[in-house]
């Protein structure tokens, strides 16, 4: 860990670790010259330290999500690409963009499309002859010089959890243990109505992130991340924007996706810690969808743990900066498998006998909904009852589900509190002049419309938990407000909340959203603006046709089944996770989705395969729904009016020919 501010990996030996803390604490003069031995054995001695050392990353998912290391008897760093990739630019791509942020001195990089490897081309000022190589990865521009923050200069924690609900003690949940996001809502601004603008984690995060709407990114899936659509590399992102002006900037945990990561965002490197899944000597669950951490556990901590040492170290080193800082921390939790430790189990934190954990009150799919709005296919739960639009989880398993996904709400509740806890450590006058943020990267779904993930547009889907607590604005303390927060708005909040939006370098014209910025001084009473601001989200569909049953899960129909949606054994739907990763000429559909004061409208638009943008003249194919939502507070997850698409409705039909108008007036300013 010493030798990261070299900007190197580091391949870290037992041996050398325990020397330098010996030396470190007998003659701590010595220990800038053990740091530079360690990378210089490292490099000239790679082979005798990898007898004894683990191999480490910067941060796990450099370069497309595969670990780098050292190649043998090169002096240069490379970047292993996987097989099972054809899209060879948008992993070398990353990876290019990644060192170049670790080795400032280099001019350039190649791919070696033999053995599928990018190298740096020289990590000294010497010019590098590349002769005979596939091609050449340029580095991207330099960024614009930075300008030294003036004023208040607040620093901005940014807290993020993974696949949560806001199923918080805040939100009207009394039954959940959620002590410390409560307690960060009571000092700061709860919107009861936020919104993800992709239920998706990737292009969720690339939007956010970013400040563009998932359109402008083209990032709709697990293949590309902003940084790869036109003029991506030009944009500043919402962290980088803090760096130009004068910031320290750092990262730990899921922010970015997990192999996603944007090293243009930070000063000092991100650690996308490991995500750690169910495993050896857990207690394992139900069809393995949840666990325990055991005495046995071949991993005995939580990737939380991880997350949390490295965000708590970044906060250090930020304050020690002298320097207002952006840090931020990400868990991955409660995103399945709900893994957890001891004191945290399910049945500890939510017994049974309290009857808190309930089986969902409305586990149908919707009523007239279009076969691709579902995502029965691509449940995140792995149950042999799940699959198909009328395939309904049992109860009492449902319950179980249920009770480890609350568990892993109070476990991530509990690590975020801890990144809270050391601000308060950090002092009084440090607290008063930091933003906190905390949201999530979308909604979900636990049983209720036949759902277990996101990957929908329904309320639930897109729904999340957004709490910002800035102690200057004293008006804002303790309140509520019902303004449609988009997460794309975030950019341009933060950007208004710390004075910084007309300061060069100034937010760029295609960052998107909107400031919500006013409801801080007027949270229950809103500018015109704010009161009739409508939320957007989207996602798209893929593999879409008849699935026929068989092997116990639902399949794409071959030629020879002669499938027919009317038989019991066939249905019709889309495949549920399918989009993650095909490219996206191979789309069937692009869900829109917008939210009002009373209502929630859909539209399924076909995808041009062509143009890779939806069709709008194809009429005959575009699919509609309509949610009467009057009365729903946000709170109620199986509010009835989720759970009946109106819009076939005489009385609706006017409606649905207005808004079907408006999201394709809307979509085109997208782009």
């Amino acid at each position: 860990d010493l030798t990261r501010e070299y900007g190197f990996y580091v391949v870290r030996s037992k041996i050398l670790m325990q020397v330098q803390a010996i030396v470190g604490l007998i003659m701590p003069e010595f220990l800038h010259t053990m740091k530079s031995l360690c990378v210089m054995a490292t490099v000239i001695s790679l082979q005798l330290i990898l007898t004894t050392a683990q191999v480490s990353t910067l941060d796990d998912g450099v370069c497309g999500g595969h670990h780098s290391t050292f190649m043998e008897g090169q002096g240069l760093a490379g970047c292993n690409l996987p097989e099972s990739y054809n899209d060879t630019f948008h992993n070398v791509s990353r990876c290019c963009a990644t060192c170049s942020a670790l080795y400032p001195r280099c001019t350039g990089f190649t791919f070696n499309g033999e053995q599928s490897i990018c190298w740096l081309k020289s990590v000294t000022d010497r010019p590098h002859d590349c002769t005979g190589c596939t091609s050449a990865i340029f580095p991207p521009p330099p960024s614009p010089p930075i300008a030294p923050c003036s004023g208040r200069c607040p620093n901005i924690l940014y807290l993020m959890s993974d696949d949560m609900r806001p199923q918080l003690g805040t939100y009207g949940h009394a039954y959940m243990k959620t002590p410390h996001l409560d307690a960060l809502a009571a000092s700061g601004l709860q919107f009861d109505f936020a919104y993800t603008n992709f239920a998706y984690c990737a292009p969720s995060r690339n939007s956010f992130l970013s400040g563009r709407r998932p359109e402008r990114t083209r990032a709709l899936n697990f293949r590309t991340t902003f940084r790869e659509s036109p003029n991506g590399t030009l944009w500043t992102a919402m962290p980088q924007f803090f760096k130009n002006h004068g910031y320290f900037t750092s990262s730990a945990g899921k922010i970015y996706h997990d192999g996603m990561d944007d090293p243009e965002s930070w000063t000092y490197p991100s650690n996308q810690t490991k995500w750690t899944l169910c495993g050896a000597g857990d207690m394992i669950g139900i069809n393995g969808n949840y666990c325990g951490v055991t005495n046995a556990s071949k991993v005995p901590y939580t990737d939380e743990d991880l997350a949390l040492f490295e965000g708590l170290r970044r906060m250090n080193l930020a304050h020690a900066s002298n320097k207002p800082w952006w840090v931020s921390i990400g868990v991955h939790r409660p995103h399945t498998m709900y893994r957890v430790p001891q004191g945290f189990y399910g049945p500890e934190v939510y017994p049974p006998s309290e009857n808190a954990v309930q089986p969902p009150l409305h586990p149908d799919a919707p009523l007239y909904a279009p076969y691709m709005s579902g995502n029965w296919q691509g449940g995140d739960i792995s149950d042999p009852a799940h699959g198909c639009p009328s395939c309904i989880d049992p109860a009492n398993r449902s319950v179980e589900y249920r009770r480890w996904y609350y568990a892993a709400v109070t476990w991530a509740d509990h690590s975020l509190g801890r990144a809270v806890t050391h601000l308060d450590a950090l002092g009084p006058a440090v607290v008063a002049n930091t933003i906190v943020v905390f949201h999530s990267d979308h909604g979900y779904q636990l049983g209720e419309l036949n759902e277990w993930s996101k990957k929908t547009n329904t309320e639930l889907a897109v729904h999340v938990p957004l709490i910002v607590r800035v102690p200057w604005m004293r008006e804002s303390v303790g309140k509520r407000t019902t303004v449609k927060a988009e997460l794309v708005d975030l950019y341009r909040t933060l950007a208004d909340l710390t004075g910084l939006t007309h300061v060069a370098p100034v937010v760029e014209d295609s960052v998107q959203g909107t400031s919500l910025a006013a409801a801080f001084a007027s949270p229950e009473h809103l500018p015109p603006d704010l009161e009739t601001k409508v939320a957007y989200s989207q996602i798209g569909r893929c593999v879409c046709g008849n699935y026929c049953a068989g092997k116990g899960q639902y399949l794409p129909c071959s030629s020879s089944d002669h499938g027919n949606a009317s038989q019991p054994s066939v249905v019709r739907e889309c495949g549920g996770n399918a989009c993650a990763n095909i490219p996206l000429g191979q789309f069937n559909f692009m869900g829109y989705t917008m939210r009002t004061a009373t209502e929630r409208f859909t539209v399924w638009v076909p995808f041009d395969n062509t143009t890779l943008h939806v069709d709008w003249t194809q009429t005959h194919s575009i699919f509609t729904e309509l949610y009467n939502l009057t009365g729903d507070d946000g709170r109620n997850f199986d509010f009835p009016g989720y759970s009946t698409n109106v819009g076939g409705q005489d009385q609706n039909k006017a409606a649905v020919a207005a808004y079907t108008e408006h999201m394709r007036e809307v979509v085109g300013t997208w782009y």
